[in-house]
């Protein structure tokens, strides 16, 4: 071995150590900020048009099986935001049903259940976006994770929408995040 030789091995073992780190922080480095997994602002409303009274049995009795199974599931939205969807779903069936039924005074009751619902859950969903994003940015990543998770229950109904997909690319590249993370 020469001279000559150890300092094309010291300059190799350096440029490895580089490349080495490089690769380390890149794969733990925060949000990588391409453009396909840039935040996307464009979210999805969570409710549409009100459901029209089922038309198979008579109105008001429909309307108290329905507007009783709303707030079975309003009961059960603090633990799956799921059930805060269909809650209002349900209360909204009632209203049609109760207006059906010439019923105006329980129709109002259910339309003032389902309103204050949706204001609820949709303060929920700004704040959950907003967590994401703030956690995203300072890479507390289990926290990111859990607002994902959270995001994509309240807009699993939703179907095919810029958002979603935006939450589904990036759960994964969190979840390896937050496992990592100590």
């Amino acid at each position: 071995m020469t001279n000559l030789d150890q300092p094309k091995r010291a300059l190799l073992a350096l440029a490895t150590v580089v490349v080495v780190s490089a690769a380390v922080v890149g794969l733990t480095r925060s949000y990588d900020g391409s453009s396909t997994d840039r935040p996307v602002y464009d979210h999805p409303g969570l409710f549409k048009e009100p459901p029209p009274c089922f038309h198979g049995v008579r109105p008001a009795p429909r309307a108290a099986r329905v507007e009783r199974q709303g707030h079975f599931y309003a009961e059960r939205y603090p633990y799956d935001p799921r059930d805060g969807i269909e809650a209002v779903i349900r209360f909204q069936e009632a209203q049609s049903c109760y207006e059906d039924a010439n019923l105006l005074e329980h129709a109002r009751r259910a339309g003032q259940l389902a309103a204050d619902l949706i204001e609820r859950i949709n303060t929920d969903y700004a704040s959950s976006r907003l967590v994401l994003e703030n956690a995203l940015a300072s890479e507390k990543w289990v926290v990111a994770l859990n607002e994902i998770r959270l995001l994509l229950r309240l807009t699993e109904h939703v179907g095919d929408h810029v958002y979603v997909d935006y939450l589904s690319r990036i759960v994964g590249k969190v979840t390896i995040r937050a496992n990592a993370a100590p």
